[in-house]
């Protein structure tokens, strides 16, 4: 077996300078050793008794498709089986993949601010033992949960480039964090889990929670201090900006004509509304009952060639358990589907 190693940065190949050639096949097949019993230990890959046959399995096989540092995926795995929202995005902030973010000491004044939320805008705020909101920010995973959860009211407090940049890549990385989050618990057949971090990724992809007050920064055309106006008319959802009247969101905005006309275009862009309906058709004596799901398309799709995709996850929230799950497309299926 022949080892291909760089001259230049030996530490980045776990080889430590100085070793002698006869001595860094042996190293090096140690090092290869050592790790694939690790990746066997967390059940990424499955390794015969003799160790010589190696097969990937779904862990490893998600870890290897979002790209994810051995450390954050034992991170997701490690996550209690009634993952909460909140579990899942602390798992994002323990990340390596953002573990080079800092906490800078001319930052803890407006981040101990931020989580003192006097206004109410935090989902999830830093605590003391007793409960209480902390009062100083320490760590920098401290700094990463605050930073994500200004950034995800829609409206954050944190305007300081370097802020900026660190929220920007808290919400790509987190964004690829949870999706393997929700691959990873739909393969364990865990409800709440799949469901929470599907929320999570939605968020983290459009920089809003799902209860934000400016869900329309959404559409094209919408920028903050637009969807503030909108917002100050009573314009908060994309019903309520379907009704709306053109002229008075010219009005409101401070924007001429056909500014009004082209926003609620904007609405063209978004996927068709589905309804979805259950029906139990048989019930049997055991606690057991079919059930039937219709998905009804009461919407046409805009003018939009973006493709729409979603996650049907229908669970039990009692055992929580993932009874079926399809990814489907939404603009595609037929009328109905059973």
């Amino acid at each position: 077996m022949k080892f291909f190693i760089h001259e230049k940065n030996p530490e980045n190949y776990a080889i430590k300078k100085g070793i002698s050639d006869n001595r860094l096949e042996k190293h090096v097949q140690d090092i290869c050793v050592q790790k694939v019993n690790e990746l066997s230990q967390y059940q990424m890959v499955w390794v015969d008794e003799d160790g010589f046959l190696l097969r990937p399995l779904d862990p490893g096989r998600l870890m290897t498709k979002y790209y994810l540092r051995f450390d954050t995926m034992k991170q997701i795995m490690r996550t209690p089986e009634n993952c909460s929202l909140e579990d899942a995005l602390r798992v994002v902030c323990f990340a390596e993949e953002i573990s080079w973010i800092q906490l800078r000491r001319n930052e803890k004044k407006l981040l101990n601010e931020i989580n003192a939320d006097k206004d109410g805008r935090l989902r999830f705020h830093i605590l003391e033992n007793k409960g209480k909101k902390k009062k100083r920010i320490q760590t920098r995973e401290e700094k990463i949960f605050i930073l994500a959860n200004d950034c995800l009211t829609g409206d954050p407090s944190a305007h300081d480039l370097s802020l900026i940049q660190d929220m920007n890549s808290i919400c790509s990385n987190g964004y690829r964090i949870a999706k393997c989050m929700k691959d990873y618990f739909v393969y364990k057949r865990n409800f709440k889990g799949a469901v929470n971090s599907a929320l999570l990724a939605k968020s983290f992809n459009q920089k809003l929670w799902d209860d934000s007050p400016y869900l329309l920064k959404q559409l094209p055309g919408i920028g903050m201090v637009t969807a503030k106006a909108l917002h100050s008319m009573g314009v908060k959802s994309f019903e309520a900006l379907a009704e709306a009247d053109p002229r008075k969101i010219e009005i409101v905005t401070g924007r001429k004509y056909p500014f009004g006309n082209h926003i609620k275009d904007s609405l063209l862009s978004l996927p068709p509304k589905v309804d979805v309906k259950l029906a139990e058709i048989e019930s049997h004596t055991h606690g057991k009952s079919k059930l039937v799901v219709t998905l009804t398309r009461i919407s046409q799709s805009g003018q939009s060639a973006k493709r729409h995709y979603a996650d049907m996850i229908i669970g039990s929230e009692e055992d929580n358990t993932i009874l079926f799950h399809e990814k489907i497309r939404v603009d595609q299926f037929s009328r109905y589907m059973n």
